[in-house]
């Protein structure tokens, strides 16, 4: 596993308390960071307000570089965050996969 700890440029302190609640798994959903510093968030990801808004209420659409950058940006592991858009999304997974898999044995 690679070290994304943000060595060079370490974040200022109300981003490393995000990265404190991934780290003491307090954050559930994804959903759970919308207002702790959105506007420093969205301008460091390079993405606009509302395409943030909705990768945080459906998670499986932020890209792995996103998630990447977001994990460097809060100087955690990027596991951790896979980790909380996995466990929120696995229900919906579970039951897309069921219904590709009854369309298939019709």
């Amino acid at each position: 596993m690679a070290n994304w700890k943000n060595n060079n440029n370490s974040p200022e302190k109300d981003l490393s308390s995000i990265g404190a609640m991934f780290e003491t798994n307090k954050i559930k959903k994804m959903y759970d960071i919308s207002e702790l510093y959105p506007t420093k968030i969205i301008k460091l990801l390079g993405i606009n307000s509302e395409r943030y808004s909705v990768k945080l209420a459906d998670p499986e659409k932020f890209t792995v570089s996103e998630i990447l950058r977001l994990a460097y940006i809060l100087n955690i592991d990027p596991n951790l965050i896979i980790n909380v858009i996995q466990a929120e999304t696995e229900k919906k997974i579970i039951s897309k996969i069921s219904v590709n898999r009854a369309k298939q044995t019709r």
